[in-house]
C-alpha cells in the first residue's frame, strides 16, 4: 500500500512543475488555462456564475458601445469585452473564437445604434 502511495505522489507533478509547463505553452495555449481557471473560479454553485457571466455581457456590451465605428457591418465575437475576432460571417467569428477556446463567444453584427425603445407614460 505505501508503496503504491509513493509511485502515486511521483507522478504527479508539483504546482511548481505545473507552472513551468504553462509557461512553455505558447500565448494562445496559455490564454485557454487563463480562461479555465476563471471559470473554475466563478462556478462555485452559489450562483456566482451568472453573475460572472452577466458581467462578461456587460464588459463586451460597454466595448461594442465604445468600438461600434471601427466594426460597423462586421460582425464581432467577443469575450468579457475583449476582442476574440471580426469578419463579414457570424460563422467566421464563432468558428475563430471557438478556436481560441471560448466555449460561449459574444457574437454579433455591428450596426448603428438604435434609439432606445418608446416608453410610454401618462400625461397630467
Amino acid at each position: 500500500m505505501l508503496e503504491s502511495v509513493a509511485r502515486l505522489s511521483f507522478m504527479t507533478p508539483n504546482v511548481e512543475q505545473i507552472i513551468r509547463s504553462i509557461q512553455q505553452l505558447p500565448e494562445p495555449e496559455r490564454e485557454k488555462v487563463r480562461q479555465w481557471l476563471e471559470d473554475e473560479r466563478t462556478s462555485d454553485g452559489t450562483g456566482k456564475d451568472w453573475q460572472a457571466k452577466a458581467g462578461r455581457s456587460e464588459k463586451s456590451l460597454r466595448w461594442l458601445n465604445e468600438n461600434r465605428q471601427k466594426y460597423l457591418g462586421q460582425w464581432v465575437a467577443l469575450d468579457a469585452g475583449r476582442l476574440i475576432a471580426s469578419a463579414p460571417t457570424a460563422q467566421e467569428v464563432y468558428a475563430r473564437a471557438k478556436a481560441e477556446g471560448v466555449e460561449i463567444p459574444f457574437v454579433e453584427l455591428v450596426t448603428e445604434e438604435e434609439p432606445a425603445p418608446f416608453s410610454g407614460g401618462w400625461l397630467s
